[in-house]
């Protein structure tokens, strides 16, 4: 996946903006981009439905009636955790789940996912796939193609040299875009904030931390993640 490999690696590293299924498997490799063909739809849609689908998981909630949503599946896997093994953590929309820290240019609400022991937490797999109106986590359609052009150019080891590399990068700048949002907040300036981009990640930083009575091995906390992962109730 190289053109000549490390000079083109070096350059598209050092020219950050700076700035999982669902999001659990972070780690799927570019497409290569194609063009397609658009068919056009004429049933009827409904105006008032969210382009972000959302899954309503069953997990109780003190003093509210309605069950919590979450836009993930991964996202209620967390919270279904940190319920089981973090004491007195409970889920309270706006309290300690989905916690607004500010606003987009449109005015729609910025939270991070949790609020743990005083600490913010937001469970965030890296995204390098593109959908129909992102592109992972990347800035832009350009920096996009420019990674998926060096990625598909090397081979082996420099390959998954350049996909680590890259994902360092990309955690990295989602994190100081947060923390940038929380340093202007009269509450939040000063308050701790964890970003874990895989179950191992969420293990080490936030339960071994905070949690008791937790599986003692990362190998049987994988497979609790994973038995949710199948097993949590959707409708």
């Amino acid at each position: 996946m190289k053109e000549d490999s490390t000079a083109n690696s070096r350059e598209l590293l050092l020219e950050s903006s700076g700035s999982n299924l669902d999001e659990y498997a972070e780690d799927a490799e570019p497409r290569e981009h194609r063009r397609r063909r658009h068919k056009r739809h004429h049933e009827n849609r409904n105006p008032g439905r969210a382009e972000r689908t959302e899954l309503c998981i069953d997990i109780s909630v003190a003093n509210s009636p309605d069950p919590v949503r979450f836009c993930s599946r991964s996202e209620a896997i967390c919270a279904k955790i940190l319920q089981q093994f973090v004491p007195h953590f409970d889920v309270q929309q706006g309290v300690t789940f989905q916690v607004p820290i500010g606003e987009d240019r449109n005015g729609n609400t910025i939270a991070v996912d949790f609020l743990v022991d005083g600490v913010l937490f937001e469970y965030h797999p890296v995204r390098f796939f593109q959908s129909r109106k992102r592109f992972g986590d990347f800035s832009s359609r350009e920096e996009y193609r420019s990674y998926a052009k060096v990625f598909h150019s090397l081979k082996s080891e420099k390959r998954e040299f350049f996909h680590d590399a890259m994902r360092s990068r990309l955690t990295l700048n989602y994190f100081n875009r947060r923390r940038s949002i929380l340093d202007q907040h009269p509450l939040f300036w000063r308050t701790e904030l964890i970003v874990a981009t895989t179950p191992e990640e969420f293990y080490e930083r936030v339960i071994k931390r905070f949690g008791k009575g937790y599986p003692k091995t990362v190998e049987r906390f994988l497979k609790l993640f994973n038995e949710l992962m199948h097993s949590l109730p959707v409708s």
